[in-house]
């Protein structure tokens, strides 16, 4: 029992003496190389019926650059990429569906090419059919 006992002493004191280590590494800021953009996003429908389409229009990227839209309904989200084209352009199709009827849908963009990052957002309301 006295063995156990120590081995318990001493991993707690192990313990003890990393601790301060640990915290200190998790509170350091990460270190960023690439650089953050900011791009543009309209929707081609910002009240749409439901079960008709509308499509996120985002400029101001580099051309080629992976596009990944993604809209936040009230009980879901759902994803499109795509990839730039060389006017920096992308256009991502949303099918409404039966998406909740007044309630703003916030649609977020990401698009990433070698280390630049690009992000922006713009959302559409559904309405009844």
């Amino acid at each position: 029992m006295n063995v156990r006992r120590t081995a318990a002493a001493l991993t707690l004191a192990s313990v003890m003496v990393l601790a301060p280590t640990l915290t200190t590494a998790a509170v350091a800021a990460p270190v960023s190389t690439g650089s953050a953009k900011t791009c543009a996003v309209s929707m081609s429908v910002t009240k749409p019926k439901q079960y008709s389409t509308t499509v996120a229009r985002v400029s101001k990227v580099a051309a080629g650059a992976k596009v990944t839209t993604t809209a936040h309904y009230s009980s879901t989200k759902t994803s499109h990429s795509a990839k730039a084209s060389s006017s920096g352009k992308a256009s991502l199709s949303y099918k409404i569906s039966r998406a909740k009827v007044g309630y703003k849908v916030k649609v977020t963009v990401k698009a990433v090419k070698g280390s630049t990052t690009w992000t922006c957002s713009t959302s559409f309301t559904p309405r009844s059919r």
